[in-house]
């Protein structure tokens, strides 16, 4: 064992002679390649990483603009909702409004209608009224006037019946 402690100059100038060829011999023909390799791996790695982070970097802006046409478009349909809604109150408002001339219309239609037929029965009770007071009168005075006489009696006594009480007002 000692002697592979102690070294010899032949072993030791055979064991250089022959890394220094084996170095030689593979930097001819193995190391070329190999360092090729290495750094073709090493450029590949170099394109992928540059591609992934312009690929993150896009990823990014698309979510960014993503982010932002789903914000508009929130905000749009949030507008349109609101438009919608005051569209909606107009309408409301506007329903109610031609609702209420409407019913004022229809009132104002009908208390005109009343105003005539109470008018109207006015009318025909003047004119029963009359009627009756001629009958009443030409009963009791049968042999004094004739009808002719009876219906101008009437008719006097309404001219004054109008003079005395204008809001009674008899339109023929």
């Amino acid at each position: 064992m000692e002697a592979l402690i102690r070294p010899e100059f032949g072993l030791m100038f055979w064991t250089i002679l022959c890394f220094g060829l084996l170095v030689l011999l593979l930097s001819k023909t193995a190391w070329r390649p190999l360092l090729q390799a290495v750094e073709e791996r090493e450029r590949a790695i170099k394109h992928d990483r540059r591609s992934a982070e312009n690929a993150r970097a896009e990823a990014e802006k698309i979510k960014a603009e993503l982010e932002a046409g789903l914000a508009e478009l929130k905000a749009g349909i949030q507008a349109r909702m609101d438009e919608a809604r005051l569209l909606a109150e107009k309408d409301k408002d506007l329903l109610i409004e031609e609702a209420r001339r409407s019913a004022a219309v229809i009132v104002e239609s009908s208390r005109r209608e009343i105003e005539a037929q109470k008018a109207e029965a006015v009318r025909e009770l003047r004119g029963k009224v009359a009627e009756l007071s001629i009958m009443t009168a030409e009963r009791i005075l049968m042999k004094q006037l004739d009808h002719r006489a009876n219906t101008d009696l009437a008719s006097k006594y309404l001219a004054e019946l109008e003079k005395e009480r204008p809001d009674l007002k008899l339109e023929n």
